[in-house]
């Protein structure tokens, strides 16, 4: 978890990186050669003591890169083999290498969340990760872009996850704007669809606990962190118990709102900041949770009406009108996962990065996000039991596992604010936007740590 920024200025890269320092408590940097600057700050996690890794520069190119590529080990091996050279042990010099090896292609072979860019003295080339936990903003003229939208002082647009862009400088122009991946498919077997997942997610939580710092776990006690839980000791574990925080939260709420950017929708932001605040008292800096659960297997219960008319039309097909609210799971899932997912991911990495914490999440492996949108609709949900499949293996791995109701991080932000209907998102967002638009049009809340 860190931040980069670009601007033609070296002054405003420097301005726009302290504007983000939560997000890299372990120094910054801007490199400048009179045509544009880029900027990078760091929080350590991999390879604590190389230099030249903020911003990493080699020959003309300039990589500021924010995130982490998990399979960065079986990359530096494959790149060894044709030929590259390494002085660091980071993540960070491999996507180097494979840009220079790749270019472009060099995303398809990343299996990680990332935000980066790379400038040739000609060209910036951007990119995003495929779920979009690294944030990403940018605007084109002037170009320049940041990890924070507050860093373009909201002038901006986001860079969607799982695309790439290309600006020129001569053309003053964005050459390309594409998505370098889409969705593939594949038949799952039933008979061995459990074991398949539980070999993915393995896989997928031994990458994640690749760190030079201790790693902490979010853990609720539901299926999806005790899952994880299940296949690594972590050293911390930290849960949030909702209580009186009423004044803190009315204290707290402007800077929440500066570290969000944008308003949400969901009320448990604080409940993510007071987790990432236990994490920091510890030694550890970075948490993995269970992200991405809900929308790739079907966790939330609005799920199972659209599931159990779907089921009663093949039983009943001359009576369709009497199930109106039948439609195939994965498109709803989809639907939420390119929606309501990346509300939930931008809270996770910016009540985290608050407190100089990189969170980090298992499910959103691109194995399990393509293996999760091929799996069979009954796999995910059948009757009344939601996330089959991860209950089943959760089942086999800790037998002695007994399930709660699904309630979600519950923080009681409707009461302390007085909202007169409690589930009336509108009005909270509503109240955000105020918030925002006063900052926004006044001191962009330079007066905010």
């Amino acid at each position: 978890m860190c931040a980069i920024a670009g601007n033609q200025m070296k002054h405003r890269a420097e301005h726009m990186l302290k504007k983000m320092a939560h997000r890299a408590p372990n120094g910054s940097k801007v490199v400048a050669d009179g045509r544009f600057s880029m900027g990078m700050g760091r929080l350590a996690v991999l390879d604590l003591t190389s230099e030249n890794l903020c911003p990493h520069v080699d020959g003309k190119l300039v990589l500021s890169f924010n995130g982490e590529i998990y399979n960065y080990l079986e990359l530096r091996t494959k790149l060894q083999k044709l030929g590259h050279t390494f002085t660091t042990t980071s993540d960070t010099e491999v996507v180097m290498k494979a840009y220079k090896q790749w270019g472009k292609d060099m995303l398809e072979r990343f299996n990680g969340m990332f935000a980066l860019a790379i400038y040739d003295g000609k060209r910036v080339f951007l990119a995003r990760d495929i779920a979009g936990e690294k944030p990403l903003y940018y605007r084109t003229h002037p170009f320049e872009f940041a990890s924070e939208a507050k860093a373009l002082k909201w002038r901006c647009q986001e860079l969607p996850p799982a695309h790439y862009l290309i600006y020129d400088f001569d053309r003053k122009e964005v050459l390309e704007c594409n998505r370098w991946w889409s969705l593939s498919l594949h038949y799952i077997d039933p008979a061995t669809a459990e074991q398949e997942l539980e070999t993915l997610l393995e896989d997928a939580i031994r990458l994640r606990t690749r760190a030079d710092v201790p790693i902490a776990l979010y853990y609720s006690g539901g299926i999806d962190s005790s899952l994880i839980r299940s296949f690594h000791t972590f050293n911390y574990e930290l849960t949030y118990t909702d209580g009186d925080y009423q004044e803190e939260f009315l204290k707290l709420f402007p800077k929440l709102l500066w570290h969000l950017d944008y308003p949400v929708h969901s009320f448990s932001a604080f409940g993510l900041y007071k987790l990432a605040e236990q994490v920091s008292r510890t030694p550890a800096r970075v948490v993995l949770s269970g992200e991405g659960a809900d929308e790739l297997f079907g966790g939330y219960v609005r799920y199972i009406p659209h599931t159990i008319d779907q089921e009663a039309r093949r039983h009943f097909p001359s009576y369709p009108t009497y199930f109106p609210r039948a439609r195939d799971l994965n498109s709803i899932l989809w639907e939420d996962f390119t929606g309501n997912l990346r509300e939930l991911l931008r809270m996770g990495d910016r009540m985290a990065s608050a407190w100089g914490i990189e969170n980090r999440c298992p499910f959103l492996d691109k194995r399990i996000i393509e293996f999760a949108f091929s799996l069979p609709q009954e796999m995910k949900i059948q009757g009344f039991d939601t996330k089959r499949i991860l209950r089943r293996i959760l089942e086999r791995r800790v037998p002695s596992y007994r399930h709660i109701e699904k309630v979600g991080l519950y923080c009681a932000v409707n009461k302390w604010l007085d909202v007169s209907n409690p589930f009336s998102k509108e009005k909270y967002v509503a109240l955000q936007e105020t918030y925002l638009s006063e900052y926004m049009d006044g001191a962009l809340f330079e007066d905010i740590p």
